[in-house]
Order: structure tokens, then sequence, then C-alpha cells
């Protein structure tokens, strides 16, 4: 996937249509835009993932450099979709064009962001596997994952996510299933002709869960395992493919808490751990992170195109960890380099 481009005035003309539809239906905006979880919410659709962003069954999900894009880059973005989380993905649809131009554009600092290189976004929700099975059989919608595409079917794939909001207050929520799927069911041209890793951000405020069930694996995905595998070990799959990142929005409901912050520091360490203070500066955020791991750019790049400003804590982090701040480096950004994972795909 991911061989069409991104227009803007395409997504213009997606949004002014969305704006009548809204003003000729006496809904929001959200609702139009979203109008997959608009019609289950309204009884329209019976409560279920939409197919395209199904994971059961799904044996591959592929970013292939094409003749349009022959440098892709792979970048998945998973958000929690449970309480204070559900505004998530309507920042990001929103600031879709943002995002895209971003990467794509030229900026003042005369670079970028990528290179030669194309985004190809992946877009993906959890919710807690265990708060959606006391509504809906076999966990139904505690993991959505879609393609990773180039094009106006990234705004596809965000309108048909069901915005579960279940959770379950556990304090935990269902990353790991997300985790899974990417370590075991995506492939990637970055890694498999040039060596390089691609991207994985969860963005979210909670812990994971500490193992993929094999039962859970089997009725969300498909997949017939042996045993539950450990959160730790589906995360060293992951890190083979890509950098995994989690990032914490303020506005959510555990941003102050500073155990969530050590136990996502210990699982994927310090430098990729972001704390965003403002959680309308996400785009900004994965956008300054990947350069930087791209190495096409540095934080002065970033200052001068005005991307950095609100983010200076996150993508160069502050530990407060034993009460001192220090600041750390760029170098503590991980290097985009590695070898194919040795483990066997499913």
């Amino acid at each position: 996937m991911g061989g069409s481009s991104f227009s803007r005035d395409d997504y213009k003309s997606r949004t002014s249509y969305r704006s009548s539809v809204a003003t000729d239906k006496g809904i929001d905006i959200n609702s139009a835009t979203f109008a997959y979880d608009y019609d289950i919410k309204t009884g329209k659709t019976a409560a279920a993932v939409h197919a395209s962003l199904s994971p059961k069954g799904v044996k591959i999900r592929e970013a292939r450099d094409s003749e349009a894009h022959p440098v892709s880059v792979p970048i998945a973005v998973i958000f929690d979709t449970t309480g204070s989380m559900a505004s998530v993905p309507a920042m990001l649809q929103k600031d879709l064009c943002k995002l895209m131009g971003f990467f794509l554009d030229d900026k003042a600092s005369g670079k970028k962001y990528l290179g030669e290189g194309y985004p190809a976004i992946m877009v993906g929700a959890v919710d807690d596997y265990d708060a959606m099975s006391c509504h809906y059989s076999n966990g139904e919608g505690c993991l959505q994952i879609g393609q990773f595409e180039s094009g106006l079917e990234i705004d596809d794939n965000l309108s048909n996510v069901w915005l579960t909001g279940h959770g379950g207050g556990t304090y935990d929520e269902s990353y790991q299933l997300a985790l899974y799927f990417m370590a075991r069911h995506t492939v990637h041209d970055h890694m498999e002709k040039r060596g390089k890793k691609g991207y994985l951000f969860i963005i979210g405020d909670e812990h994971a869960y500490q193992s993929a069930k094999k039962s859970e694996v089997s009725g969300i995905i498909g997949d017939i395992i042996q045993d539950d595998i450990s959160l730790q070990t589906i995360v060293e799959e992951a890190q083979k493919l890509y950098n995994v990142f989690f990032i914490l929005p303020s506005m959510t409901s555990h941003y102050d808490d500073r155990e969530l912050e050590k136990y996502w520091v210990k699982l994927l360490g310090q430098q990729n751990f972001l704390r965003l203070e403002d959680p309308h500066t996400i785009c900004e955020c994965i956008v300054g992170a990947v350069a930087l791991c791209e190495q096409n750019i540095d934080l002065n790049d970033l200052e001068t195109d005005g991307v950095s400003i609100g983010l200076a804590g996150a993508l160069v982090p502050l530990s407060k960890v034993t009460g001192e701040v220090s600041k750390y480096s760029v170098d503590g950004l991980p290097v985009a380099k590695g070898e194919a994972g040795s483990f066997e795909r499913l």
C-alpha cells in the first residue's frame, strides 16, 4: 500500500462536504467526519470494527516503495480511544494537512524532513480487551489497524475509526495487542532495503497489560500461539522493526502521574517517552521525532521552522525521576538503523 499521494485540495473538498453534511443533519463536524462511529452510536450500524481497520485474519500490512514513492518511510500512529483520549483522532484528522506538509514541504531551514522519503502512514486504535468483552463478544473493538497509506486513504481510515470510549478502570489498556500486531504482521522496505527502522507512536495515558494473552491474540487477530507472550518480549520484537514511542498528552487522566512515566521509560527508554504539554501539537511531535531519527535535521532546524514551539520537553526529554532536572541531547534519540528481525512471521 502507500502508492498514492496526498492532495490538499481534495482534503479541503472533503472538509467542506462534511461541513455541509453536519449543517444539513444538525450534527457537529466531528460526527460528520467520523461518520462510521456516528452510525454506531445512533444505532444505524452494528457495533463492530470497520472492515478496513479489522486485524482479524490479516496476514500482513506492508509499506513498500513504489514508482511514485521510491523511498517510503513507514509511520504508525495508534491512539487510545478511551475516556479523555477519545479526542486525539479528531485532532489528528483535523491536522492531517499540516502533518503531511511538515514532512513534504520545503522549510525555512532549507531542508525536507524526510529527505527523498515519502511518509506511509498507518492509523490505528486500542481500547481495553477486558472492558470491551463486557459489552461485545471476543473483545470486539479493542484493536483497530489500518493500512500504510500515502494519500487521502489516511483520512478514510481515520474517519472509519470506531471511538469506542469504554476502558476498564484498571489503569491498563491493550497496547500490547497493537505491539504484537506491529511486530508480527507488518513489513516495510525501509528496513528490508535500507536497514532502517520505521516509526511506531502509541498515544495513550495508561499502562499496557503485562502479556499478549494467547486467547486474546486468537480472538482479535486470529493467530494461534502456544503461550502468552510477555510485554517485554513483544516490545523487543517490535523494536527490531520500529522506533517505538509512547506519547502522553496533557489534558488526559494520568498526565501528571510520574509512576506512569517511569513505567514507559523503563519499557522504551527515556528518549522514547514523549510527554506532550500541548496535545494540539501531536503532529509536530511526531514529525520532529521522525525527522530527528532520520538525521535530516536537528533541533535548531525545528526551531527555525517553528515546529519545536512548546515541544522542548517532549523531543529533548526532561528527567525528573531523581528530582533533578537534566536535559537529554539529540544524541539520545534512537538510531534509525538495524537488521531485519530473525523471528518467524505468522
